[in-house]
């Protein structure tokens, strides 16, 4: 079974001790949210290192896509910091989950292709040495209406979700620390 386990050495500890572990797992509140807390900061920090649960390295970005991209050029899966925003949330009594509500968090975290259909557009040009650049509207000296044939966007997986062997050992001794109180 996939998870997380805890075992304890039951034969280490006295009754005093076990009394006050059952007293703290009859309201799990404070532990779940110090969980949902770390795991949040944890999927934070893989925007810093640019790197998976598993410490891979997430695809760079496209020659062609870092051309057009206007800020945070040196970051992958950041643009507007949209999808670096972790929420971590209790469910029921006995468990937190933690990860982004962005529609295309998802795509990144998984990868796979996106089909754009076919559609119309119009596109702008400048005048002069931007004679051949695309401009916006108010800036265009002349426009011409296209197709934009169907495609595929093909994404990679760049996980930024997920729980890594750090991140266990981490979730285990916060898990003791708060049923032994300290």
């Amino acid at each position: 079974m996939a998870g997380t386990h805890i075992r304890f050495d039951l034969s280490i500890v006295g009754p005093d001790v076990l009394g006050q572990i059952q007293a703290r797992l009859e309201n799990p509140a404070e532990l779940l949210a110090q969980l949902g807390e770390y795991g949040q900061s944890s999927t934070e920090a893989r925007f810093k290192s640019q790197s998976g649960p598993d410490g891979t390295a997430w695809q760079a970005l496209t020659p062609r896509y870092l051309k057009r991209k206007k800020k945070n050029k040196d970051k992958v899966l950041t643009l507007g910091g949209y999808l670096r925003r972790i929420h971590w949330q209790p469910v029921g009594n006995d468990a937190v989950r933690w990860g982004s509500n962005s529609v295309y968090a998802a795509i990144h975290q998984h990868g796979g292709t996106i089909e754009q259909p076919a559609r119309q557009s119009t596109v702008h040009f400048g005048a002069g040495s931007t004679e051949r650049l695309f401009v916006k509207k108010k800036k265009a000296q002349r426009s011409m209406a296209v197709t934009i044939p169907a495609h595929e966007v093909v994404m990679p997986a760049r996980p930024f979700l997920g729980i890594s062997a750090k991140d266990e050992r981490e979730i285990h001794a916060i898990t003791r620390d708060w049923l032994l109180g300290r």
